[in-house]
């Protein structure tokens, strides 16, 4: 419309009021997509040029896209080359014999990087990067993300040990103290005489505790939250664990005699106890699915425990 109107010899206020923008608008359109043209003349023998300006609106929104595209801040990455090495290499095993996770990434740079403004300061970040290619990595390389499900619902034939989860106090849902844990087992091999691995997970820390208790029974899950209370102290034992939260194994059915506050996840909802059962994956790592627990020692548990917080 503008190159148009302009080739009729309208003024940019005329142009501006037939399109509903101000004048100015106009002027910077003109601005962007004004070209210098050339025009050749043959005269006794000789080729002259003649250079002469027109306003094209190719011209002008190829102008607009370039400059569009240099506008805004410029991306962190392209300044923080030292961290894209740095977590190529954590993510990828290439720093230690672990392959870290975004968000492990972004806290061990803090500890190796001086500089901290060359570190994104949100996981998304660093993950959006990951999905543009910018590092090496790539999302199959990462160990959790390409197993995310979306939730699905299932039939609730299974029911409830106890207190739903939908009872829990509202500071546990909203993470906002500690003391509230997850809680699972881990197991090995499926024949009865095998040990388990019992996984706690603080919902706000994340901190993570495990132990290897006698067997995916009732009473060894109780004998370690008893044996626990008796060193701690009843006082200091509750102060840590304000709550409890399981799923419906067999293992929890007597959880409640032992403890005063617990919960139970709706049946099939896994989510529900989400940090819990990602961190019983990073212990699948270490502790391989259906090899015996018993082949592990305690102190082997333990140090993948501390590894992993």
């Amino acid at each position: 419309m503008i190159a148009t109107l302009k080739s009729q010899g309208l003024s940019n206020r005329a142009i501006g009021r037939q399109l509903g923008v101000n004048h100015q608008t106009i002027n910077n359109e003109l601005n962007r997509g004004t070209v210098r043209q050339l025009r050749r003349q043959k005269s006794n023998g000789k080729i002259y040029e003649y250079s002469y300006y027109i306003y094209s609106y190719e011209a002008g929104q190829a102008t607009y896209l370039e400059h569009h595209r240099h506008s805004g801040r410029r991306r962190l990455y392209y300044s923080s080359k030292q961290f894209l090495r740095l977590a190529d290499q954590l993510m990828l095993g290439e720093f230690d014999d672990h392959h870290y996770s975004p968000q492990a990434v972004i806290y061990k740079a803090r500890d190796l990087m001086h500089d901290g403004t060359l570190i994104p300061k949100s996981v998304v970040t660093l993950y959006q990067w990951i999905n543009e290619g910018v590092l090496r990595t790539s999302n199959l390389d990462l160990f959790e993300k390409p197993k995310r499900k979306h939730h699905r619902t299932h039939p609730q034939a299974k029911r409830c040990l106890g207190p739903n989860i939908a009872q829990r106090p509202q500071t546990a849902d909203q993470r906002s103290e500690m003391g509230h844990w997850e809680l699972d087992t881990v197991q090995g091999q499926k024949n009865g005489n095998d040990s388990v691995v019992l996984v706690m997970t603080d919902r706000l820390s994340r901190v993570n505790i495990t132990s290897k208790i006698a067997g995916k029974t009732a009473h060894a899950v109780n004998q370690f939250f008893i044996n626990l209370r008796q060193k701690m102290g009843t006082d200091a034992y509750y102060r840590i664990f304000k709550t409890i939260t399981s799923d419906n194994g067999s293992e929890f059915s007597e959880l409640t005699q032992v403890h005063d506050h617990v919960f139970y996840a709706d049946p099939y909802s896994p989510w529900e106890r989400g940090s819990n059962e990602i961190n019983n994956r990073f212990l699948r790592k270490e502790i391989t699915k259906g090899e015996a627990i018993n082949n592990y020692s305690s102190a082997q548990i333990i140090a993948t425990n501390d590894w992993m917080n």
